[in-house]
Parts: structure tokens; C-alpha cells; sequence
């Protein structure tokens, strides 16, 4: 009797343990002297992501989303070896308000994205200077 409570807890334990989606989670913060000019994150998974505009001082998010092969290779190879043309330009754009959250599925696996406070043309260069990362789990 005692062995049996002791295995129905331990994997009462272990399912506890396991239970976690898998996933990315990317946080991007720009700010200075303790004022957050920017906060946005991204809970990716694959095939699709939650996109959630935190802070920004113009008031929105600004998003592009970058995916296809080259995005693929890159996931798989890393990033040092294969890097997207930049004039690459992005599968989808979209910009929320600063509280708004977004849900968007369909997204091919090792997608990738830059998000921003600022709006203006964007590239797959936005993708080399840490404006945004997230490559799906």
C-alpha cells in the first residue's frame, strides 16, 4: 500500500514536471536612466507566436516577421553560417498598441522577427542588430 502512494506521487510529480509547452520566449528592452523607451515579447512556438506590446514611448509596436527557407537554414545551421539577403523583405508587418497582444498562426517553422518602436521600412537586416529574434521551438 505504501509503494503504491509512493509511485502515484512520484508520477504525480513527474507529469507536473513535464507538463511544459515547449517554446521560445523573447524579451526586447530598450531604455535609459531607468525609463523603458521599449518593451515587447514574444512567446513563439511552433508554427505560430503571441506577440505583446509591453512599453513604447511612440505608443506602438512595430513588427515584422521574417520566415521561408532562409530563415529554416539559418534556424538549423546557425546563424554564422547562413545569414537572409538583406533586402529580404518580411511575410507579414503589423503594429499593436501599447497593452494589445496579437496571436498569429501559421508561421513556418524557425520563423524569425524584429520588433520595434519605431516605424519605418523593414528588412531581414533588422535581424543581425538585435532588434529581435525568435526562432520557433
Amino acid at each position: 500500500m505504501l509503494l503504491r502512494a509512493i509511485i502515484a506521487i512520484v508520477l504525480a510529480a513527474l507529469a507536473a514536471a513535464c507538463s511544459g509547452v515547449p517554446g521560445t520566449t523573447v524579451v526586447l528592452r530598450e531604455g535609459s536612466d531607468g525609463h523603458t523607451g521599449f518593451h515587447s515579447r514574444t512567446r513563439a512556438l511552433p508554427g505560430h507566436a503571441r506577440f505583446e506590446c509591453l512599453a513604447s514611448d511612440s505608443g506602438r509596436c512595430h513588427y515584422a516577421v521574417f520566415g521561408g527557407v532562409c530563415a529554416g537554414l539559418s534556424a538549423a545551421l546557425g546563424d554564422g553560417r547562413v545569414r537572409c539577403a538583406e533586402d529580404v523583405a518580411p511575410r507579414l508587418q503589423f503594429d499593436l498598441k501599447v497593452g494589445e497582444h496579437r496571436s498569429v498562426g501559421g508561421l513556418p517553422l524557425g520563423f524569425r522577427h524584429c520588433a520595434s518602436g519605431r516605424r519605418g521600412p523593414v528588412t531581414a537586416a533588422c535581424l543581425r542588430y538585435g532588434q529581435g529574434r525568435s526562432p520557433s521551438a
